[in-house]
């Protein structure tokens, strides 16, 4: 009996045990679905559909200056004030710096005192004595009358050895030789008159051909003044120059483009207001303001071509005067030429009567030496010892001048390391006079400070860079890198949009597209914008957006479900499958073309259409064919 009941016993247990395991066994039949779901990656997703893309090329850069000036130390100093910070805006004109003096007031006087004894010194050289030869030409004049007399003697003693001369031959030629020689005291004042330019005193026909080129280049300098007094006149109704004037002009077109801008918002803000007073009477003030701007730009590109008539007028009186200069330098040249003719004439006229003076004083000699018994041979050795004289006085002479020539080419080179040593001290005083005294820096042009790369107290440089100004008047730019297909589709004069600076008069201008040159092997192009606007600081991030096409598409799907790997990019679609305990979904690859993109959607052609479901999210990374389970 007590057998049978444990046996009993046995099978109960069995049998609860089996009825436990079917019922778990049953349960996780039956939720085995939510327990699986739990652990597949939740997605979310959305159908592909038609839409509109407006594709825009983005980027942003910083603002910097087209033009920026150094403000340079003048002199080695110490900066004692700083005036300025960055960011200010300055003026031409305005104080940026004051610096300390470097040198004292003795250093500047002992220089001073320095260069006032060498200058001294170089003026006492100067005061040096010309070489006189006057005396030794002289003796060198003496011994070729003495020479001139023996041969004379020699030529009479030859002559009368075989003819005699009588008395009235010998009266003929006194007469002539005295005639001869007044002739050539005349000529000789002549001589002396023609020299010093003076040709009053000469007869007529001497100086006929002078007077006719004194009288040119009289003529040719009365027309030479006549243009230089036109070109003066014409000079000084230039008040403006057409380069200063193109910048007015240029700066006026920039006010007339700024103003209509302002009234296109302006009337923009009103067409958006329903016809609102205030705004309707802005609008009105903003395009009276533009048509003043444009009637002052149109004025000051009428002067600009007033003012480039007026230079060319002063371009051709330069020419003009450039025209009479040359007359007058070839009259001058020709007058002087002139002038060396009448003494050439008169020199002509003397060596004539030289001749007659000297054959009728051989003539006499002869006539005085009948009488005399000398023999030739003594005449002879008498000349010959007159020839040596003078040979000896020109060789001497010769000698003497070589000798001073040397001396002063000494000089010369002396006088030379003088004017250097001197030029030298001043520059020393010019450096030393430049560091006395304080200095405050003003600024040369217009700006904004960008950079101080000194404080009070530094010692700074002659030449040394004090602070950098951006000039405002030259405007500024941005830059960035875009894909040679985004350059493509943008124009140079497009006007883009500032994203990041609302409620600004901050205009940005596509002025070039060029090769990234920093990456020459890329396809890549940088945009450069003119940027103009009274709220422009340099340095700041400006965000641009460019509109390039606005298209309407038949597959649009966001661009956040667009993906790419080596075999290019591709999508992943919901697709679902029946099973016994309900629908599975996987995501499945979708290979794709990106046809135009905006900031959030993207058109896309390939393997998918527009009734596809297009996974957009999903918390955890997915491979294509992994099952996934619908955001709820």
């Amino acid at each position: 009996m007590e057998e049978q009941n444990k046996s009993a016993k046995r099978r109960e247990r069995i049998k609860t045990i089996l009825i436990i395991f079917l019922v778990i066994l049953l349960l996780l039949t039956f939720f085995s679905n939510s327990i699986m779901n739990h652990s597949l990656p939740t997605v979310s997703a959305q159908y592909a559909g038609y839409g509109t893309i407006n594709e825009k090329v983005r980027g942003s850069g910083l603002v910097t200056a087209n033009q920026k000036y150094d403000v340079k130390a003048e002199g080695n100093r110490k900066v004692s004030k700083v005036l300025v910070k960055v960011g200010d805006e300055i003026k031409a004109g305005d104080d940026l710096f004051v610096l300390e003096a470097s040198v004292d007031d003795e250093a500047i006087k002992a220089a001073e005192s320095a260069i006032q004894e060498a200058e001294l010194a170089y003026q006492k050289a100067l005061l040096t004595a010309a070489p006189d030869y006057a005396d030794k030409n002289q003796e060198i004049a003496n011994a070729r009358a003495d020479l001139q007399a023996a041969i004379n003697k020699l030529n009479a003693a030859r002559a009368s050895a075989g003819s005699q001369i009588s008395a009235a031959a010998y009266a003929q030629a006194s007469k002539r030789a005295s005639d001869a020689q007044t002739q050539l005291t005349e000529l000789g004042g002549y001589l002396a008159l023609a020299q010093s330019g003076e040709l009053d005193g000469i007869p007529s026909q001497y100086t006929s051909g002078s007077r006719s080129a004194q009288d040119a280049f009289d003529a040719a300098s009365a027309r030479l003044a006549a243009a230089t007094a036109a070109l003066e006149e014409k000079t000084a109704a230039v008040t403006v120059s057409s380069a200063e004037q193109q910048a007015t002009v240029t700066s006026l077109e920039r006010e007339a483009e700024k103003a209509d801008i302002a009234y296109e918002r302006a009337k923009a803000d009103y067409e958006a207001s329903a016809s609102d007073t205030e705004l309707k009477r802005a609008m009105e003030d903003a395009e009276q303001t533009a048509r003043y701007a444009h009637e002052d730009a149109a004025r000051a590109a009428e002067e600009l071509v007033q003012i480039q008539g007026k230079e060319a007028e002063v371009a051709a009186a330069k020419e003009a005067v450039a025209a009479a200069q040359a007359e007058a330098d070839a009259a001058k040249s020709a007058k002087d030429g002139s002038a060396g003719s009448v003494v050439q004439a008169i020199r002509n006229d003397m060596d004539a009567a030289q001749r007659t003076a000297d054959e009728a004083a051989a003539i006499m000699n002869a006539y005085d030496a009948q009488g005399e018994t000398a023999d030739l041979a003594t005449l002879q050795e008498a000349v010959t010892t007159q020839e040596r004289t003078l040979s000896g006085l020109i060789s001497e002479l010769a000698k003497t001048q070589k000798d001073d020539q040397l001396a002063d080419q000494i000089n010369k080179l002396d006088l030379k390391s003088q004017e250097q040593a001197i030029a030298k001290q001043k520059d020393e005083l010019a450096k030393l006079q430049k560091d006395s005294g304080s200095l405050t820096i003003k600024s040369k042009n217009a700006g904004i400070v960008s950079e101080l790369d000194c404080a009070a107290g530094d010692e700074v440089m002659d030449g040394m860079t004090l602070a950098v100004v951006n000039l405002t008047d030259a405007g500024y730019t941005v830059q960035f890198t875009v894909t040679g297909e985004q350059a493509r589709k943008v124009k140079v004069g497009t006007i883009a949009e500032v994203t990041n600076a609302y409620y600004s008069d901050i205009t940005a201008k596509l002025i070039s597209s060029r090769a990234d040159t920093d990456n020459p092997s890329s396809q890549d192009k940088v945009l450069t914008f003119d940027i103009s606007g009274e709220d422009v600081t340099p340095g700041q991030m400006l965000a641009l957006s460019i509109t390039c096409s606005s298209a309407s598409y038949d597959c649009v799907v966001p661009s956040s479900a667009i993906k790419s790997d080596q075999d290019g990019k591709f999508v992943l679609i919901m697709t679902s499958k029946s099973t016994p305990l309900g629908n599975r979904y996987y995501a499945t690859r979708a290979n794709v073309t990106v046809l135009a993109s905006d900031e959030i959607n993207s058109a896309v052609s390939g393997d998918v259409s527009y009734s596809d479901f297009i996974i957009t999210t999903s918390e955890k990374p997915l491979t294509p064919g992994m099952q996934v389970r619908m955001e709820e």
